[in-house]
C-alpha cells in the first residue's frame, strides 16, 4: 500500500521550503516514516536546512535516472531523526543533468518513493515548468499553498489560476498565510485574492539564522518557534488523521 503524497507550493519567498522541512520534522516525530523531495534541479537546498551534505552516490538525479527498486537508498537520512529521509540535488553542482529530467521519470520516482514512506512530501517550485513540482501537484492528495502577503504574491496567485484550473487541483489546495510581520496588510491581501486561510504561520525572526546553522525551526524551542511548531502539529494531525 502506498503512502500519502503531500505537496508544498508557493511563489518566491513564500517560505515553502522552510515549511516543507519543518512539516517533515513534525510528521517524523509522530512515528511516521517520512520522505521529503526537493524540486530544485540546480541547487541542493534541503541539505542546507538539515546541515548535511549529500554524498555522490545519493541524490535526486540518481533517483530519477536509475530504475532502482531500492529507491530509498538514494535518499539521505536526517541525522537527528531515524524516521526522516530527504532527496535533493547533489551538494556539488550538476546542472547539466537538468535537461534530461522527464515527467515520466519523475512520476516513476514519486510512485516508487510513495511505496517506501508513510508520507511523501514534495517541496514544489513557484515556476510552472518544473517537472518534479508539476508531477507532485497532480499526484498529491493535499497541496499546502503558502502565501506571504505582497503584491508579488498576489501576482503569482493570479498567474497560476489557469494552471490550477487545467490541472483540476483547486479542491486539493489548503492555503496557509505566512505572517508578513507588518510589511503588508493581511486583510488587504485577503481582499485582493479572495482567499480564506486554514492556518497562519507566525513570523520567525531568526529563521534565516537557524537555516544557516542547519537547525529546523521545529527543533528549536524558543517561544516563537514553539508557536510555529504548534501550527505544524495541527497540520500533521490533519495529514495523519489524528494518529499520534
Amino acid at each position: 500500500m502506498s503512502g500519502k503524497i503531500v505537496t508544498v507550493w508557493g511563489g518566491d519567498n513564500s517560505g515553502k521550503s522552510t515549511f516543507a522541512v519543518n512539516l517533515a520534522c513534525a510528521l517524523s516525530s509522530r512515528d511516521c516514516l517520512v520522505g521529503l523531495i526537493s524540486s530544485s534541479l540546480t541547487y541542493g537546498n534541503l541539505q542546507i536546512f538539515f546541515g548535511q551534505s549529500i554524498p555522490p552516490e545519493k541524490g535526486l538525479f540518481h533517483a530519477l535516472h536509475e530504475d532502482n527498486p531500492n529507491i530509498g537508498e538514494k535518499f539521505s537520512e536526517y541525522e537527528e531523526s531515524k524516521n526522516l529521509f530527504f532527496l535533493s540535488a547533489p551538494t556539488h553542482y550538476t546542472g547539466l543533468l537538468c535537461d534530461t529530467v522527464t515527467l515520466k521519470g519523475v512520476e516513476r520516482m514519486i510512485t516508487a518513493a510513495s511505496l517506501v514512506f508513510d508520507i511523501l512530501i514534495i517541496d514544489g517550485a513557484g515556476e510552472l515548468a518544473n517537472p518534479v513540482s508539476g508531477a507532485g501537484l497532480w499526484m498529491a492528495e493535499k497541496i499546502y499553498t503558502l502565501h506571504k502577503p505582497s503584491i508579488a504574491a498576489q501576482m503569482w496567485y493570479q498567474g497560476i489560476e489557469d494552471f490550477v484550473r487545467e490541472l483540476h487541483i483547486a479542491g486539493k489546495q489548503i492555503h496557509i498565510l505566512r505572517s508578513p510581520n507588518g510589511e503588508f496588510d493581511e486583510k488587504t491581501y485577503q481582499g485582493m485574492t479572495g482567499l480564506s486561510f486554514a492556518y497562519e504561520l507566525p513570523f520567525v525572526k531568526r529563521a534565516g539564522e537557524l537555516e544557516n546553522v542547519g537547525t529546523p525551526i521545529y527543533l528549536f524551542h524558543d517561544r516563537v518557534c514553539k508557536r510555529y511548531g504548534r501550527v505544524l502539529e495541527q497540520i500533521s494531525e490533519e495529514i495523519c488523521g489524528g494518529k499520534a
